[in-house]
């Protein structure tokens, strides 16, 4: 896969997504630290460095993808997961545990939620655990922590 730089347009759809969840932070976000892989879809990976060669599978931890629109990934979330105000979930051990083996939220286990749609779902000392949906009380497994055990990610 070739590598290059993210254009203007991806740059814009990627601050779109990370204002989602963090305002203020999407302003100060070093874009110059993304790339684009292109594969079957683009693949947008942050690197503090830069690529030696222009012919790379991966470099660095993988961002999100366009695919329809940009979404972040389970290590784009990590990156800006101190960060994130808006669109997010706090759950109790309970929800916690059973979170990080696939499954999803109920309402008792929610200690406090903010947002709507895709949410980052945090545990009650705010380490970040994964990707839901709110989908009326229950927020539905997206991506957590515990898939990269799971399926050998």
């Amino acid at each position: 896969m070739k590598i290059r730089r993210i254009n203007k347009k991806e740059e814009e759809e990627i601050y779109k997504e990370i204002y989602r969840y963090c305002k203020d932070y999407a302003k100060e976000f070093n874009y110059k630290n993304l790339y684009a892989l292109k594969g079957q879809w683009v693949t947008v990976c942050y690197s503090t460095t830069k690529p030696l060669v222009d012919d790379v599978y991966l470099i660095g931890n993988v961002f999100g993808d366009f695919k329809r629109k940009f979404r972040l990934s389970l290590e784009g979330f990590s990156l800006i997961a101190d960060k994130i105000v808006d669109n997010y979930c706090i759950v109790n051990e309970k929800g916690e545990t059973l979170f990080l083996y696939g499954r999803d939220i109920f309402k008792k286990s929610i200690l406090e939620i903010k947002g709507s749609g895709r949410l980052a779902v945090f545990n009650k000392n705010r380490e970040f655990l994964g990707i839901g949906i709110k989908e009326g009380d229950i927020i539905k497994n997206v991506k957590d922590k515990g898939w990269y055990l799971r399926e050998g990610g």
